[in-house]
């Protein structure tokens, strides 16, 4: 390894805080993530990447790396093996964005039962994929009082004692209205994921199911779900990744319900955890202190905790769980930004798509805001504080972040 001030680091630009952190262990230089080329690879020590740059035995040919990060829950750009033959540290970011992915979810199906007039509750949430996000999602419909069937068969597999509480994907496509996606991509295997969503699958769906996806783009299958929503069971898609990114079809874009740029594990709080992962794995990897910490950083963009404006006593429950997420995240502000690209040609629409991630504002995680516990009807109180994770406050608490439950 490199004397720490020569140690070359290249970085996605879309990863917050590269310099604070990484600056102290060598140069750091900015690019964007889709642009990273082979030749930009030879001339790095330390290459750090989100989903959009493809980390394959071609780009780290004649290289001199040393480690290799991605601030990203999912692995499925990198060939780890590839790495492997060559000696090269990897880390990821596990978890890094999981609270801010279930943020969106929740945000989106909220959004969409108000705008329908669906008392949510009354809805079977299906999650395919319970790792550190499909947990949440799950955990946190239930809280919200939605039954939840959960189907992960290599969990199931792998934890024979907890086996009881998964459901094969057929039982769950028979009783979910409601389907929520949350698996890696893989193409091999016996769980391959890539089109898991075919023709076959969406055909065994319930009539008016909603179809959430926040996993990868190719999980679904274009045309499949192209035929369930217009001829088949599916009434509603609430898109975050897409078939063809970074130029999904307009015709996806526009007969969308929710429609975002992959932007659902964008809460700036997650972005700034994942820094921060890959950040401790390198100095690791250095055997040196790790001395940058992102609570600064955090703390320099709001204070400790925002209140929000409670909802009228009188609303439908649903509705008045949505006043309280929107205040938190306005998702039709995302949706409205990406509907513009439909209009685009396909060559413009990768691009605006990348410039809608690269310029998303900030925005924080749910568990950042409060609302006073006496302002809400008591049945309110878990779907509230274990649902959407904002703090309760009571009156004459010393701290904004008691919870009442």
């Amino acid at each position: 390894m490199p004397d720490l001030p020569s140690l070359r680091i290249l970085a996605d630009e879309n990863i917050p805080h590269v310099h604070e952190a990484f600056g102290t262990l060598g140069t750091v230089t900015l690019t964007p993530g889709r642009a990273i080329s082979a030749s930009d690879v030879q001339a790095a020590d330390v290459l750090l990447v989100r989903s959009v740059t493809e980390v394959n035995a071609s780009l780290i040919q004649n290289h001199a790396l040393q480690f290799v990060g991605s601030a990203t829950i999912g692995t499925d750009h990198v060939n780890q093996a590839a790495l492997s033959q060559r000696g090269i540290p990897f880390a990821h970011a596990p978890g890094s964005n999981a609270d801010s992915v279930a943020d969106y979810v929740l945000t989106a199906l909220l959004h969409h039962a108000t705008r329908t007039g669906t008392d949510l509750p009354t809805r079977t949430v299906g999650v395919v994929g319970c790792g550190n996000t499909g947990r949440r999602v799950a955990r946190r419909c239930e809280a919200l009082g939605c039954r939840v069937l959960r189907n992960d068969p290599p969990r199931a597999k792998n934890e024979p004692e907890h086996a009881d509480q998964f459901v094969s994907l057929d039982t769950l496509l028979q009783k979910a209205n409601i389907i929520s996606l949350h698996v890696p991509l893989t193409t091999g295997g016996p769980h391959a994921t890539r089109h898991l969503l075919d023709t076959n699958v969406v055909a065994a769906m319930q009539p008016g199911t909603w179809l959430v996806n926040t996993s990868r783009g190719a999980v679904v299958e274009a045309n499949a779900v192209r035929h369930g929503l217009r001829d088949g069971p599916i009434s509603a898609l609430l898109f975050d990744v897409w078939p063809g990114e970074p130029a999904p079809a307009p015709d996806l874009i526009r007969d969308a319900a929710v429609a975002t740029p992959h932007i659902a594990g964008y809460a700036y709080d997650g972005k700034v955890r994942g820094t921060h992962m890959l950040y401790q794995a390198l100095c690791d990897v250095l055997d040196r202190p790790a001395t940058w910490q992102p609570n600064e950083v955090l703390a320099a963009h709001a204070p400790d905790t925002w209140h929000l404006a409670p909802p009228s006593a009188r609303w439908p429950r649903t509705e008045a769980w949505h006043a309280l997420a929107q205040q938190a995240y306005t998702i039709a502000d995302d949706d409205r930004r990406m509907r513009a690209l439909a209009s685009h040609p396909p060559e413009e629409r990768a691009k605006a798509f990348a410039d809608l991630r690269r310029t998303y504002p900030i925005r924080r995680e749910m568990n950042r805001y409060a609302v006073a516990a006496d302002s809400l009807l008591a049945e309110w109180h878990q779907p509230v504080s274990a649902g959407l994770t904002m703090q309760l406050t009571v009156p004459g608490a010393t701290s904004s972040h008691m919870r009442s439950t």
